[in-house]
């Protein structure tokens, strides 16, 4: 029975394999920017090649076989690590990557049997596979069980590839190398949607964070404003303008008050303190929310702001473009409502404006 099995078991092993690899070079080319469906695809093909290349499966009694999966699991790790936004190869791998052949070769140099050069061949490359898995363990954070379940995949392929090395019946290490085509079929399928599922949940996050950002300042919306926000109960609130930027525009066009904008997001963003969130609400006015701040602190960081933004021109250019910012401070009550403490707050920034701009005011 387990003859009749082990040669279906490979077949089937290679058009999940092949199906694997399918599915993420169809994803690298309709986007040939993510390198990383490449190199999960290159993985699945070299394992879809090895599994009808190699009749004894689950044995390293050729070079080839070492270096084959070796190579699929290196090119995996490449691209989770390429998904992460990391260089593809960190020093250490280079020694993993190489671990199984050098150690195949070093035994068959040393006169070492079959049996103990498949035994060195097998547990080289647990050793490696093992190691990837720990590298997404480290890299996982707490809300992530997809990455958990990828990490724990990879470790159940370095567990299971060792099986055929207890010391057991015949008859159980043909079972063990069957154990191995069924762990193979399971892992496959598991990294690959969940991969797939990591990406999605990416895309998704892109998603949100543009529909709570302004495009062009990077600072929240309004939108992303309430948001953020929404279980704060206490908090200092400064709403600031952009002193005659309607001339800016008209002296030196629209793209430069653009970069009005944007470098007076940066300088804001520059002083904002941790929790503290910057958001444009609209035209050349932005509202800053301190949360657990009080009505001194907050005024302080108000002239501060003020300071930054007219202490030096824009550059655009070649040409300086002066700035300065009126701003109005209020204070987000318990029971208030954000837009409550706006309203006074952009009341304040009104008051500003009319005693002269370039100054604060407090509500």
């Amino acid at each position: 029975m387990t003859d009749l099995s082990v040669p279906t078991l490979q077949f089937t092993d290679f058009l999940v394999f092949g199906a694997c690899a399918a599915i993420f070079l169809c994803a690298w080319l309709l986007h040939r920017q993510k390198t990383y469906f490449l190199c999960f695809g290159a993985s699945y093909a070299v394992c879809a090649t090895m599994a009808v290349w190699f009749v004894d499966f689950g044995y390293y009694g050729s070079i080839w076989s070492p270096f084959g999966w070796s190579l699929a699991g290196a090119t995996f790790w490449i691209g989770l690590r390429l998904f992460d936004g990391r260089p593809a190869v960190a020093g250490p791998m280079i020694g993993l990557f190489l671990l199984p052949t050098a150690t195949h070769l070093g035994l068959t140099l040393a006169g070492g049997n079959a049996v103990a050069i498949n035994a060195g061949s097998t547990i080289a490359y647990a050793v490696h596979e093992a190691a990837a898995a720990v590298y997404v363990f480290r890299t996982s954070t707490r809300r992530s069980p997809l990455r958990h379940l990828i990490a724990g995949a990879l470790l159940a392929i370095a567990l299971v590839i060792c099986l055929p090395l207890l010391p057991v019946s015949e008859a159980s290490v043909r079972l063990s190398v069957i154990a191995i085509f069924i762990v193979d079929h399971v892992t496959s399928i598991l990294l690959t949607t969940a991969i797939l599922a990591l990406e999605a949940e990416r895309g998704y996050a892109a998603v949100a964070r543009m529909a709570r950002t302004d495009a062009l300042t990077g600072a929240l919306n309004r939108q992303g404003l309430a948001a953020e926000t929404g279980g704060v109960t206490e908090a200092g609130i400064i709403v600031a303008d952009l002193d005659h930027f309607k001339a800016i525009n008209d002296r030196f066009g629209h793209a430069a008050g653009d970069a009005v904008l944007r470098d007076f997001a940066a300088r804001a963003a520059a002083l904002l303190p941790e929790g503290g969130h910057l958001a444009r609400l609209g035209g050349e006015e932005f509202g800053i929310v301190l949360p657990g701040r009080d009505h001194n602190a907050t005024t302080y960081l108000a002239e501060r702001l003020r300071r930054a933004v007219g202490g030096s021109p824009v550059s655009w250019k070649g040409s300086a473009v002066p700035i300065t910012v009126s701003l109005g401070v209020a204070m987000l009550r318990a029971g208030e409502a954000l837009s409550e403490s706006l309203e006074r707050a952009d009341k304040a920034l009104y008051d500003a404006k009319t005693d002269g701009r370039n100054r604060v005011r407090v509500a």
